[in-house]
Formats: C-alpha cells, sequence, structure tokens
C-alpha cells in the first residue's frame, strides 16, 4: 500500500448536513429519512443521498419500519338462512 493512501485524511465536512438533519428529527420526529431527504431536495440542495444517508445513520435517526397490525381470528359462525322469501334481515319488507 501506498504511503499517501495510508496516512490520507479525508477533507469532507458533513456539518451543513448534520444540522440540517438535527433540525429535521426535532421539527418532524415520526417521519423517516425519505421525507427529510424529499424535504432536503425541494430546498435546492443537491446533496447526494448516500451521503445523507450515511450522516443520518451516523446520527442514529433511523426508525424501525412499522408492519400491518394482525386482525384477531373471528369466530366461525354458520350463514343465517332467511325464515321465509321475501324475508329481510331486519325483518318484514
Amino acid at each position: 500500500m501506498h504511503r499517501s493512501s495510508w496516512y490520507y485524511r479525508s477533507k469532507k465536512n458533513d456539518q451543513p448536513v448534520i444540522e440540517k438533519l438535527q433540525t429535521y428529527a426535532e421539527a418532524y420526529p415520526t417521519r423517516g429519512f425519505d421525507d427529510y431527504y424529499g424535504k432536503i431536495r425541494n430546498e435546492g440542495l443537491k446533496w447526494n443521498r448516500k451521503r445523507v444517508l450515511r450522516v443520518y445513520r451516523l446520527l442514529s435517526l433511523k426508525h424501525r419500519r412499522r408492519h400491518k397490525r394482525r386482525v384477531p381470528d373471528r369466530v366461525k359462525q354458520p350463514l343465517q338462512v332467511p325464515e321465509t322469501i321475501n324475508y329481510s334481515w331486519n325483518g318484514p319488507p
């Protein structure tokens, strides 16, 4: 490995991304990454999605995905048969 790559220090400054994500996290705590990134793009900021996602994960802002709640099993009953012809469920017509 070359010496210059071994001692290389990244010059990235993610401070504006960190500040923007923290303000969105305070204002919209129940939203996720896609909403935050959409708001960033709507403001006209051209930050790379991978960069914003990396900072989002570093800040531990990720939320668990919500799953559908299971509907409890119902008690199965046989269908009711009308007593006579033209007899509605609510009573005689």
